[in-house]
């Protein structure tokens, strides 16, 4: 069946103020603006889900682009610009095959998380950092805007929801300033900055400078006010180990029973919200050690060693209540609430957050063991038992707290996709702060990208459709899928590593390009691996 094509030598745009970076895309990829230029006309349907569009491209009439209120446009212009062709029968100027398409994410809520100091999406920059919660800010100032915007750049292109950002407010990156820059920036992207923030933990909202709503700006003031922390301050993650936090600001921790330090919260949520266009805010009550003081200790209810339901319970309610506000392109803003980790089948841990307001997204984070021996109680009926209805994966694999930075992780995401997916999860979060100069941090991100959107698409489709062109073929996109997995082995011996290296290297002269940046990468990270296993 043969598809008529549309030709087109230039447009009239209706409706470019919806959102004038999706009229940008469309001029690029259309041609420049003419009297009697195809008419193309931007819309808006509120009724759509985030991230959701339609295309109509009539034999003859008006192109329509319908977009949701705040992403749906801009990911209808890029679809339209990879529809673009040669202009019907031969002639010059470009054409649109005739026809409807309409798309729409199945897992609404798609983010990345990061902290400021170890993402690493400019990889000119003095001062990276690789691992840590609450480290110092060691870059310029300027590099924070260039690692977030090329971050941002990738999640627009390829339509994953937002970015969490923990460390948005640092005076050492410009503060205020910086940060209504970045989201700035995002929002007119289609893309949604959470704000990370610690409540009673930290940081707070401000998470480092001399600010008002800093944590340990306000404890200097009262201490009084301070939680009673453990001696020993830190977590255990069963596949990073044992990991102790030194003594420092960031540390300083405020009681959850104290109906002072919830007001100040309450303020903070508030000042944030008035001074920034976030798309949200990532919720997270501390999990470095759980006050100990005798109003907290004397509830009861699920505790673990570093983190407190009951404490959670005492301090959501009225936050939750500050923070529900429409936000950029006014749509509601997204909350997510962090669960904490390897407890999404322990209901009767989660009885004291039943309470807690229904309108949020409630975040379980899983480790990689975790997930591989007991995913298969991931289920529709499990799902259903939760306390909340709108539940989110959020997982520590391939991240530095699975010793999985730079590891090869595809399949283990399209797996919690795919899983989520089915167990009417409403999303999924993985760690982004690698950027996707690191060809298996680039496969992980489509990978990830790609089956949120479509939980059921197939692995084949998208080793044929992803992975393969990127590598200069099947054979060899397998070649370095083996490769990168002998990097990950921390048994892999100086001479297996070498081979990796040599065959590394045979590909590098084969190709070009993209193609043999990859290549190159696996050869220099083999070669410098096989160097401090020799």
């Amino acid at each position: 069946m043969t598809t008529s094509v549309r030709p087109v030598t230039g447009i009239r745009l209706v409706g470019e103020e919806l959102s004038p970076y999706a009229a940008g895309l469309v001029r690029d990829a259309l041609g420049g603006t003419t009297a009697d230029g195809v008419p193309v006309r931007l819309a808006v349907d509120p009724t759509l889900p985030e991230g959701g569009f339609r295309i109509e491209v009539p034999a003859d009439g008006e192109v329509t682009l319908t977009g949701d209120p705040f992403a749906g446009l801009v990911h209808a212009a890029r679809t339209l610009a990879g529809q673009v062709t040669g202009a019907a029968g031969g002639g010059t100027g470009t054409g649109l095959p005739v026809g409807s398409t309409v798309d729409r994410p199945e897992l609404p809520l798609r983010m990345l998380w990061t902290w400021d100091h170890s993402t690493n999406w400019d990889d000119r920059q003095l001062g990276q950092q690789e691992i840590g919660a609450l480290n110092p800010y060691s870059k310029s100032a300027e590099a924070f805007g260039e690692d977030y915007r090329r971050l941002v750049d990738f999640c627009s292109r390829e339509r994953i929801g937002g970015v969490v950002v923990y460390g948005l407010l640092r005076d050492a990156h410009g503060g205020v300033d910086a940060a209504r820059e970045l989201c700035e920036y995002a929002n007119a992207r289609g893309v949604r900055i959470l704000a990370g923030v610690g409540i009673n933990a930290y940081g707070g909202i401000y998470f480092d400078g001399r600010h008002r709503y800093n944590l340990a700006t306000w404890l200097r003031q009262r201490p009084d006010l301070a939680a009673t922390m453990p001696r020993k301050v830190g977590f255990d993650i069963d596949e990073f180990g044992d990991l102790h936090f030194p003594a420092s600001d960031y540390l300083m921790a405020a009681c959850p029973s104290q109906p002072d330090n919830l007001a100040w919260h309450r303020d903070a949520i508030d000042w944030l919200l008035d001074t920034l266009p976030v798309g949200g805010i990532n919720f997270e009550t501390g999990d470095y050690g759980s006050c100990a003081c005798e109003r907290c200790t004397s509830r009861t209810g699920g505790e673990r060693t570093s983190w407190s339901y009951e404490a959670m319970r005492s301090v959501y309610p009225t936050l939750l209540e500050t923070a529900r506000r429409t936000g950029p392109g006014g749509v509601p803003l997204r909350h997510l609430v962090e669960v904490y980790w390897d407890n999404i089948f322990d209901l009767a841990a989660q009885k004291p957050l039943a309470d807690l307001p229904d309108d949020v997204a409630y975040q379980y984070c899983v480790n990689r063991a975790f997930w591989y021996e007991r995913r298969d109680e991931l289920t529709a009926a499990h799902v259903a038992r939760l306390p909340h209805s709108t539940n989110v994966l959020r997982t520590h694999a391939g991240s530095q707290w699975n010793r999985q930075r730079h590891a090869w992780a595809p399949e283990m995401f399209a797996d919690m996709a795919g899983r989520s997916g089915a167990a009417g999860m409403r999303g999924l979060t993985i760690f982004a702060e690698p950027s996707a100069y690191h060809p298996t941090n680039e496969i992980n991100y489509l990978a990830y990208a790609r089956f949120t959107w479509n939980p059921t698409l197939s692995w084949a489709s998208f080793w044929r459709d992803e992975v393969a062109p990127r590598f200069g073929g099947d054979a060899e996109a397998e070649a370095f899928r083996t490769g990168a997995l002998v990097l990950d082995d921390p048994s892999a011996t100086a001479s297996a590593l070498a081979r990796v290296r040599g065959e590394a290297l045979d590909q590098v002269a084969a190709t070009s390009g993209e193609v043999q940046r990859r290549w190159l990468w696996l050869a220099e990270r083999a070669s410098r691996y096989a160097h401090s296993a020799a």
